[in-house]
Parts: structure tokens; sequence; C-alpha cells
């Protein structure tokens, strides 16, 4: 009876170290999920390894099912230190809905971190307001009324959650945002940026947000946010010379009572 058990044990096992090996050879790193987590220095790098060394790996990588393979999600510089040495880990399962919904809980998850410097708080903090504010929080919405109470209590939920203020997590989101677009150019810069050692201000980062052209919008069911209409006046303000009537004639609107939140809807569209 015990040698049965036994033998019965031993294959559960088996079974059991197999199933996890065929996980861990399936596992894949996506890049745009990669480039959500600030890069180690080498330093840290060098750090994590020697602790992966001596302790091994304490904490689960994260990773998501996705058809045959398993996609991570948190625990890349394990993944790669243990890789490099050919070390066991722990690994777990998490079922997401789709890419944004692993985006969300990868920022999430960076805020809950303590070693982040001051401008990857802000960073995370812009990120994590700019998806909610975008996802979920206005598909039922159909006024610009409500579209800017939405915005106020995105931005209220989360100055509550993490201690700040509301117009801190606005600023946030325009040091995010312009942080986004320093990096489509420059990584590098971006990397120095959240790590604090980039001589470029936060207000100039601020900046290139502003100065970026608002997000066109071609369905108006999902009308823009109020301070993004009024952005777009501001730079027709700024910068246009035509007459009403020329401009009427060029966006092909015929009817001069047109509603002015679609009237310059349809002027930025032709920026």
């Amino acid at each position: 009876m015990t040698k049965d058990f036994s033998n019965l044990l031993g294959g559960a096992l088996a079974s059991k170290y197999s199933d996890e090996s065929s996980v861990k050879e399936r596992i894949t790193v996506r890049e745009d999920f990669k480039a959500l987590i600030p890069p180690l220095t080498p330093e840290e790098l060098d750090q994590l390894e020697a602790n992966v060394l001596k302790e091994g790996i304490r904490d689960p990588l994260i990773i998501w099912p996705v058809d045959q393979h398993f996609v991570l999600v948190d625990g890349h510089n394990r993944f790669s230190i243990c890789q490099k040495h050919n070390l066991d880990f722990p690994f777990k399962k998490v079922d997401f809905k789709d890419d944004d919904d692993v985006r969300a809980w990868m920022i999430k998850n960076q805020l809950g971190r303590r070693n982040l410097t001051p401008s990857q708080q802000s960073y995370f903090r812009g990120l994590r307001y700019l998806k909610e504010k975008s996802q979920g929080k206005r598909t039922d919405l159909t006024s610009d009324q409500n579209d800017l109470k939405s915005y106020e209590s995105t931005a209220a939920e989360l100055a509550k959650e993490y201690g700040v203020s509301e117009a801190t997590i606005k600023r946030d989101a325009e040091f995010a945002a312009g942080v986004e677009i320093i990096g489509k150019d420059n990584p590098v810069l971006k990397n120095e940026i959240l790590k604090g050692k980039a001589k470029i201000s936060k207000q100039d980062v601020r900046g290139k947000a502003k100065k970026s052209k608002p997000l066109k919008v071609k369905n108006n069911s999902k009308l823009p946010l109020a301070d993004e209409i009024a952005a777009i006046a501001l730079e027709f303000i700024k910068t246009e010379k035509r007459s009403l009537d020329e401009l009427y004639t060029a966006l092909g609107v015929e009817d001069s009572n047109i509603k002015p939140i679609i009237f310059f809807i349809k002027w930025n569209e032709t920026q």
C-alpha cells in the first residue's frame, strides 16, 4: 500500500514538474509591456543579480496565458537573470481581459513599489490617470458636462488614493504625456528623465504635451473633454487667419449654426 501511494505521488510530482517546465519554455517577452518598466541602472541590476544568486527568486513571476504561449507581465529583470544562469523560478498565471487590462495592472503594480523616484511616481500616476479617463470612465456619457464631471472625478479619486492634490494628478498627466512624446524620439532621454538625472525640467516636459496637437476625435459620440476643446480653441485663435466664411467652405460646412464644439473638432482634424 505504501509503495503504491509512493508511486502515485511520484507520478503526480513528475507530471507537475513536466507541466511547469513546458510553461517556462513558452514564456514570451513583449517589448511594449517591457517598455512600461523603468530600466534598472547597471548598479541596480548587478545588485539584483547578486540577490537572486544568493537567495533565489522569492516572488513569482506573473505570466498571462495567451493561446499556446505565456506572456511575461511582471519579473522581466528576474526572468533575464534566471535565463542567464539557468535558474529555476516560481510563476503565477493570471488571466487578463486584453492588452489594456495588462497595462493597467502593470501601472498599478509599479505604483505599489517603494523604490520609485519622484519622477517615476509622477509618470505612473499620470499614465494611470490618462488611461482611466479614456477607458471605461466615459462610455455612458453623452454631454460635455458629464465628460467634464468624469474628468474631475477621475482626478479626485486618484488624488485621494495617492495622497496628493487633484492639481498634482493633472500635472502628472501632462508630465506622463510629455515623457511619452520625448520617448518616441529619444528613449535614452526618457529613461534619464524618469531617473531624475536629466537636465530638462518637469515644467519643460509638461510643455511638450501642451504643445502637441490635441487628440483628434473622429467619433463625435465620444466628445473631447472641456480642457481639450479649450486647447483647440486657443490654438485656433493663435494660428487661424481665414475668415469664417472661408473656413466654412474649407471644412465643408454649409450650416453656419453648427455647434461650436463640432466646429472646433472639424477644424482640428484639418490641421
